[in-house]
C-alpha cells in the first residue's frame, strides 16, 4: 500500500484558545465572551512584526484583513480587543490536539508549529476505510471548537502544500491529489522568496511547471535546498519524520481573554481544561486523586490550592463539582488572568467492584463523600476516631486523618468501659452507690503524665450508671457515664 499522509492546520489556535466549549464544526463562527447585547466583540491577535496574524469572524465583517496594521485595524472599529501573540498558547494548544488525537491514530508528527502530520494508511484496515476513519477523526476534533484546513497527499509534504492551500479534502486517489497539486502557487510552498522569483522569471509559477522540469536542469542553476524539497514533495526522497509522544503529566496553561472577578465564574474556562485533562486521563485508563490550581491575579500574588478526590476521578464533571464547592471559599484580591492546572501523580484505573448481594448503596461512595465534605469545609475539617494502646481513658483513643484509620492489636482487652467519656474528669458531686470495682490503673511515669487510679461501676441515687475513679488522696471524679 502506498504511503498515504492527513495534514491538519490550524491557522487561529491562539484564538481558539478563547473559545467557549460547546459543539463546533470544521470551521465554527467564535464564540467569545461576554457578548454584548448578542453582538460579538472583534478580537485579533497582534504579532508586532508582522501586525494582525489572527481574527475572529466579527473582525472580518468590519473590514480587518490578515497581516493589516493594528493602526488601520483600530481605525475600522473603535471597540477593537487586541490580545498580543503567544507562540507558548499555540504550542500548548496543538499539542493539546495531539493527546486528543492520539486515541485514534498512533503516528502523529508536529510538522509545523501550526500544523499536525498523521500517517493513515496503516490505520484503514482497523477503521475500514479512509472515510470512517475522517468521520471519527472530525469527532475528536469536534468538541475542541477550533478552526483547521485539511488535505490527503501520497507525501507528507503535498499533503501540507494542499492543506495550506485550503484544498479541505479527503481522498486516497493518486491522481486527484496529484491533479490539485500541480495547480498550487509556489507562493504557498517552502521555497525561499528568491529561488521563487528566480523561478518566475523563467516562466515557472506553479507546481506542475515545476515538477515538469528534470532534476539535471534544476540542479544547474539551484542549490539542493530546491532539489530536496522536490523530491520530498513527490515522495522520491524519504522525508525524516519524528512522530508525536504522548506526554506523562498533564499540564495546561491558560490566558483569560477577559479578567474575572468572580470565583464563581472561573468554573467556565476550568470546564474546559478538565475536559482536556478528563480526554488526557481516559487515553491512559487513569485517574488522579489531586489537581494542582494557580490562578494568576493581575498585580497581586498568584493563588494556589489543591482539589483532592479521595477515590481518583478522571470525569471532568466530578472534578467540576469538587472544585464548585473549592471555589465558594476562595477570596479573589485582584481580578484573574490566567489559570494553570497541574497534574503529578496518576494510577490505572481498576474495575468497580458490586457486590451481588449488597442492595441499592447511594449514589456516592464513602471516599466521594469525603472528597466532597473536604472541598467544602477544607482538608482539615474531616476526622475519624482510632484507638490507641494506652490504659489512660483520656488517652486510649485519639483523631486521625479521614478514612485512613490504623488501628493497632490491642495489648490487653479492659473490663466494661462507658460509652460517654467526659473531655476531662469532673469532681464527683452527687451520692452513688458501688456496685463493682475497684480496678488500678497506675501508668504514664514515663511520659511525665503520671496517673494512679482506682476505677469503680456505681449508680446515682436516679439509677444513672457512672464511671468513677478515686486518687491516692482520696479524691472522687467522674469519669463517664454508661449508656
Amino acid at each position: 500500500m502506498q504511503p498515504l499522509w492527513l495534514y491538519l492546520h490550524f491557522p487561529n489556535l491562539q484564538l481558539d484558545s478563547y473559545h467557549t466549549l460547546g459543539p463546533s464544526k470544521a470551521r465554527p463562527n467564535e464564540q467569545l465572551e461576554p457578548a454584548q447585547d448578542g453582538v460579538e466583540t472583534p478580537v485579533v491577535i497582534l504579532d508586532m512584526q508582522h501586525g494582525i496574524v489572527q481574527l475572529n469572524q466579527a473582525a472580518r465583517f468590519t473590514g480587518i484583513k490578515p497581516y493589516m496594521s493594528l493602526g488601520t485595524a483600530a481605525a475600522l472599529h473603535g471597540g477593537l480587543q487586541v490580545v498580543p501573540f503567544n507562540p507558548e498558547i499555540e504550542k500548548q494548544q496543538l499539542s493539546m490536539i495531539a493527546h486528543r488525537l492520539y486515541m485514534v491514530v498512533c503516528d502523529i508528527c508536529f510538522f509545523s508549529e501550526q500544523g499536525l502530520l498523521l500517517r493513515v494508511d496503516n490505520m484503514l484496515r482497523l477503521y475500514g476505510g479512509l472515510l470512517q476513519l475522517w468521520n471519527i477523526i472530525q469527532t475528536q476534533l469536534a468538541p475542541l471548537n477550533v478552526e483547521f484546513n485539511f488535505a490527503t497527499g501520497s507525501s507528507p509534504l503535498a499533503a501540507k502544500l494542499l492543506a495550506l492551500k485550503k484544498w479541505d479534502h479527503i481522498t486516497d486517489d493518486p491522481k486527484l491529489m496529484e491533479q490539485a497539486l500541480k495547480q498550487v502557487d509556489l507562493t504557498f510552498t517552502e521555497l525561499s522568496q528568491k529561488d521563487i522569483t528566480k523561478l518566475n522569471s523563467v516562466g515557472v509559477s506553479t507546481v506542475e511547471q515545476l515538477l515538469a522540469i528534470p532534476f539535471s536542469d534544476l540542479h544547474k542553476r539551484f542549490d539542493t535546498q530546491v532539489i530536496t524539497y522536490l523530491g520530498q514533495l513527490r515522495g522520491d526522497f524519504k522525508h525524516p519524520v519524528d512522530f508525536f509522544h504522548p506526554a506523562q503529566r498533564f499540564e495546561q496553561y491558560i490566558e483569560l481573554l477577559y479578567e474575572i472577578e468572580r470565583s464563581d465564574l472561573l468554573l467556565q474556562p476550568m470546564h474546559k481544561v478538565l475536559s482536556n485533562l478528563e480526554n488526557f486521563l481516559l487515553l491512559r485508563d487513569e485517574l488522579t486523586q489531586e489537581l494542582s490550581i494557580t490562578l494568576y491575579q493581575r498585580d497581586k500574588e498568584n493563588i494556589e490550592f489543591v482539589v483532592g478526590a479521595q477515590q481518583g476521578e478522571y470525569r471532568a464533571k466530578d472534578w467540576l463539582g469538587l472544585l464548585a464547592l473549592k471555589l465558594d471559599n476562595l477570596i479573589l484580591n485582584a481580578p484573574i488572568v490566567a489559570l494553570q492546572l497541574n497534574v503529578k501523580n496518576t494510577f490505572v484505573r481498576s474495575p468497580d467492584k458490586h457486590d451481588l448481594f449488597l442492595g441499592k448503596q447511594g449514589a456516592i461512595s464513602r471516599l466521594q463523600l469525603i472528597s466532597l465534605l473536604q472541598a467544602k469545609l477544607g482538608d482539615d475539617a474531616l476526622f475519624s476516631p482510632m484507638t490507641v494502646n494506652d490504659y489512660r481513658p483520656e488517652r486510649a483513643s485519639q483523631y486521625c486523618c479521614a478514612l485512613t484509620v490504623n488501628e493497632q492489636n490491642p495489648i490487653y482487652r479492659p473490663p466494661l468501659r462507658p460509652s460517654f467519656l467526659l473531655p476531662e474528669p469532673s469532681l464527683l458531686t452527687q451520692h452513688v452507690s458501688i456496685v463493682h470495682g475497684p480496678e488500678r490503673i497506675s501508668t504514664g511515669w514515663w511520659d511525665h503524665h503520671p496517673v494512679v487510679r482506682d476505677y469503680f461501676i456505681a449508680t446515682s441515687e436516679q439509677g444513672q450508671w457512672f464511671w468513677v475513679f478515686k486518687t491516692p488522696d482520696n479524691k472522687w471524679f467522674l469519669q463517664g457515664i454508661f449508656s
